[in-house]
């Protein structure tokens, strides 16, 4: 197929529409979190299953990703970006209309393939146009996007959730997709990327699998797509039932939770746009760890603490500034293992992150539905950030290029083409 060989994108135009984007998605993603009793109610659902709204989306992400961004590779990051959005649009716009429980997990489903075609297109066009010595700093800002949507996304939905029905707010967000895909019709020329000439007679197909192939006899990819899911894993397996705790245990509504975990996105935001600074100066090794003890300590810590309000919203907030601390780092770190192929790499990235989320979603959802207390969810999820540790010393020393990137340095260009 050919496309159009424009000038490419002005760097600050790549980022204000990788934040919108990033925003969208993450809206998105936690917007359902405070809406799950009512939603569950509304449906005739068992509460504690509501995480399966989440398994659903994340499902999808997961499957679909590599192949969304192997085709990012090679039909270009804004043809697949604005079919995204497009999907995006119509996965939301079709929850708020729909009642049945099976037919919501549907539209949740086609809402994660949306997202499976947006997220690995923006990551990619960052990696595109900046340089990895300056990447982590840049993919904190849009890691703060992601999480910025907690901040002020999701508790305005929730608000409006709890004023006018939970519906309204998927309607809100299928509204923002709408004008997320104007900015990027306005702001992005169609760009050839080089893997279209270079993989002109392989299909998407192909590409994907050969991707596959190529990660599962490197190391180095393994140990990172590894962190990642691990990482994901220790986030939602607690928070994606953040709604229902707060609901059991301190009788909270809708716009309450969705207050709590606005504090606890602005910690993740203030993490991110740290984080990613501190990882290029000090390495992004370094982050990950102290990251990972921290989000350990926290995660395991909120059903600890008892029936005492404050001191749970204080770790809940620590818990997830450490979040935010950490994933600009995994980013960054796998953007440069595979750079002729940064797509089809982060897409695979993408599929291990939604992959640890809908593991998370699913086991926590079937623990809870049989009993099981959130003090022993909270510390399976601790166990999983811990286990991302012995991971990092894979990446260290899989390879010139990677042991660079971990370090946060720059490496040669032979060797991320051999990463």
């Amino acid at each position: 197929m050919s496309l159009s060989t424009k000038t490419s994108p002005q760097p600050s135009r790549v980022l204000l529409v990788a934040v919108a984007s990033a925003f969208l998605v993450g809206l998105d993603s936690m917007i359902t979190v405070p809406l799950v009793p009512a939603i569950a109610e509304d449906t005739g659902t068992e509460a504690r299953l509501g995480g399966l709204f989440v398994s659903a989306y994340a499902l999808l992400f997961a499957l679909a990703a590599p192949l969304c961004g192997a085709m990012s590779d090679r039909l270009g990051r804004r043809t697949i970006l604005t079919g995204g959005l497009i999907a995006f649009t119509l996965g939301n716009a079709l929850t708020g209309i729909t009642s049945e429980f099976s037919l919501l997990l549907a539209c949740r489903a086609l809402a994660g393939l949306g997202a499976a075609m947006i997220m690995p297109s923006v990551y990619a066009m960052i990696a595109d146009t900046f340089p990895f010595e300056r990447r982590g700093k840049v993919m904190g800002i849009v890691v703060a996007g992601l999480l910025s949507s907690t901040v002020i996304g999701v508790p305005l939905g929730s608000y409006l959730a709890h004023l006018l029905g939970w519906r309204v707010a998927f309607f809100a967000v299928g509204g923002v997709a709408v004008l997320v895909c104007a900015l990027v019709l306005a702001l992005i020329p169609p760009v050839q990327p080089p893997a279209a000439q270079q993989q002109s007679t392989k299909s998407p197909v192909a590409v994907y699998l050969g991707m596959v192939g190529r990660a599962v006899t490197t190391p180095a990819v393994l140990c990172v797509l590894g962190c990642t899911l691990l990482w994901s894993f220790a986030l939602y397996g607690m928070f994606s039932n953040i709604g229902i705790f707060y609901a059991e245990r301190f009788g909270f509504n809708e716009a309450q939770t969705g207050l709590a975990i606005m504090g606890s996105g602005a910690g993740s935001m203030a993490g991110a746009l740290l984080g990613g600074r501190i990882a290029d100066k000090l390495g992004k090794r370094t982050v990950i760890v102290v990251a990972a003890l921290v989000a350990a300590a926290g995660v395991t810590s909120v059903a600890l603490i008892g029936d005492h309000i404050v001191p749970v919203l204080i770790v809940f907030i620590v818990w997830g500034t450490a979040v935010g601390v950490g994933q600009p780092s995994l980013s960054a770190l796998v953007s440069e293992l595979r750079p002729e192929t940064r797509g089809t790499a982060l897409a695979l990235n993408g599929s291990a992150q939604y992959g640890g989320m809908m593991l998370a979603t699913s086991i926590a959802a079937l623990l809870l539905d049989n009993g099981v207390s959130f003090a022993v969810i909270g510390a399976i999820c601790g166990a999983c950030a811990l286990a991302v540790l012995p991971l990092l010393v894979g990446v260290r020393v899989a390879g010139r290029a990677d042991a660079a990137a971990v370090a946060g340095a720059a490496p040669a260009p032979e060797a991320g083409a051999k990463a």
